[in-house]
C-alpha cells in the first residue's frame, strides 16, 4: 500500500499528515505538528520539515508503505525559497511544492467530489487578505477568483468575509456549496455562523482546520498534471502568500519559470519570484502596466485572445494542405509502374532440355584361354 505525506510549513509551526492511496484518498494514518523552534527569518522551519520528510520516508519504507508522493505548503515566500534549496542541495525528489491558496483548491475538489457538487465556491481567509474562487470538481480548474484585503479590525473583518460569502451565489460558474478553509492560525468556527447567515449556500469547513493546508498539499501532490495543466496554465503564477491571480501571468513567463526540485520535471502550481508580496489587494493589472517579451510593449487582453483563433486556423490548413499533397504523391508513385515489375520478352522462355548421351555399348566378354599342347609320350628304350 502506497502513502502520500502532505505537510503545511508557516512561520511558527509545521502540520504534517500521512493519508493512505496513491491518490490520497484514503484514511489518515498519521498526523503530526510541532513549532518552528526559530524566528521567521531564520530558515530552522525548512529544516525541520526536510528532516520530518527523511524520516516519514524511512519510516513509511520499513513499514511496507512506501511514499508516492509528497506536498509541501507555505504562507511565508522566504521559507519557501529557503526550503527549495535545501531539497536542491540534498538532492530530495519527489517532492511538490504548492501554494496555500491551491492546496485549499485541492481540498476542495475533494469536499466538492465527497458532496457531488459540480462547482464548490471557495473563501480562504487569512490574517490579513481573504481570497474567493470557483473550484471545477470535475477537472480542478479554478475560476472567477476575487481577492480583498481584510482590515486590521476584528469586526470590520468580519463585516468583509461576510459581504465575499453573501456574493458567492452570483459567481461565474454558479457554485453547489461554500467551502472555507483558514490559514496562519485564523480561526473559522467563530465566524461560521455569520456566514451561513450570509448565504443561502450550505456553508461548510474542514473537521481539521489545523491540517487542512497539509492534506490539501497531499491531495496536490498525488495529482501533479491536473494542477499544473488545469490550474496554473489559466495564469496562476500569484502572489506567494496568497494566490491572488495575474492576469496574463503565463505570457510573462511565471507559469514557465516556477521552480521544481528536479530538473526537467514539470512546472509546479506556484511562482517562483518571492518579490511579488506587493500586489494591488484586487490582485489587477492594467494593460499599461504589463510589457510583453515579445514585443517589448504593452499588449492588450483581447490583443493575445484574437491571434489564438488565427494560429490555430493556420495550423489545420498547414495540416490539411500537407496531408493532400501527400496523398497525391503516394497516388502518381504507386500508379507508376516501377522497373523491376515491367514485362520483359523472353523473360519467361524456357531452352528444352538436351536428351542425355546414349549409353555406351558393353565391352565384349574376354576369349577363353586356349588349352596348352600335351607334351609327346617318350620314347622307348632301344634294345
Amino acid at each position: 500500500m502506497e502513502t502520500v505525506l502532505g505537510v503545511s510549513m508557516t512561520p511558527a509551526a509545521v502540520h504534517a499528515i500521512l493519508v493512505e492511496g496513491e491518490h490520497a484518498e484514503g484514511a489518515t494514518v498519521d498526523t503530526d505538528s510541532f513549532d518552528v523552534s526559530r524566528g521567521r527569518a531564520d530558515p530552522a522551519g525548512p529544516d525541520q520539515v526536510v528532516s520530518a520528510i527523511l524520516g516519514t520516508r524511512q519510516g513509511a519504507t520499513e513499514s511496507g508503505c512506501p511514499l508516492a508522493s509528497v506536498g509541501v505548503t507555505w504562507t511565508d515566500p522566504t521559507q519557501a525559497a529557503a526550503l527549495r534549496d535545501l531539497l536542491a542541495d540534498q538532492r530530495i525528489d519527489k517532492i511538490m511544492l504548492v501554494s496555500a491558496f491551491l492546496a485549499a483548491a485541492a481540498l476542495t475538489q475533494t469536499v466538492g467530489s465527497a458532496t457531488r457538487y459540480a462547482h464548490t465556491a471557495l473563501l480562504f481567509v487569512e490574517p490579513s487578505a481573504a481570497t474567493m474562487a470557483v473550484v471545477d470538481t470535475g477537472d480542478g480548474s479554478v475560476a472567477d477568483v476575487r481577492r480583498e484585503a481584510l482590515p486590521d479590525d476584528d469586526h470590520a473583518a468580519v463585516e468583509a468575509l461576510t459581504a465575499l460569502a453573501a456574493g458567492a451565489e452570483a459567481m461565474e460558474p454558479r457554485p453547489d456549496g461554500l467551502l472555507v478553509v483558514g490559514s496562519d492560525g485564523v480561526d473559522i468556527a467563530t465566524i461560521r455562523m455569520q456566514l451561513e447567515a450570509a448565504t443561502s449556500l450550505v456553508v461548510s469547513t474542514p473537521e481539521e482546520p489545523e491540517l487542512a493546508l497539509a492534506r490539501g498539499a497531499a491531495l496536490a501532490s498525488a495529482h501533479p498534471p491536473l494542477f499544473s495543466s488545469s490550474t496554473a496554465a489559466i495564469a496562476y503564477a500569484q502572489d506567494p502568500a496568497t494566490g491572488a491571480a495575474i492576469p496574463h501571468a503565463v505570457g510573462l513567463g511565471y507559469a514557465a519559470d516556477a521552480a521544481t526540485v528536479e530538473r526537467g520535471a514539470e512546472a509546479l502550481a506556484y511562482s517562483a519570484d518571492p518579490d511579488d508580496a506587493g500586489l494591488p489587494p484586487d490582485g489587477a493589472f492594467g494593460a499599461a502596466d504589463v510589457e510583453s517579451p515579445w514585443t517589448g510593449s504593452a499588449a492588450a487582453p483581447n490583443e493575445q485572445r484574437t491571434t489564438k483563433p488565427f494560429l490555430v486556423a493556420m495550423s489545420v490548413l498547414g495540416l490539411f494542405v500537407g496531408g493532400v499533397l501527400a496523398l497525391v504523391i503516394a497516388l502518381a508513385i504507386a500508379i507508376r509502374p516501377h522497373v523491376d515489375t515491367r514485362p520483359q520478352i523472353g523473360a519467361h522462355a524456357v531452352a528444352p532440355a538436351a536428351p542425355p548421351p546414349p549409353p555406351a555399348a558393353p565391352s565384349p566378354a574376354p576369349a577363353a584361354p586356349k588349352p596348352a599342347r600335351r607334351a609327346p609320350p617318350p620314347a622307348a628304350p632301344t634294345p
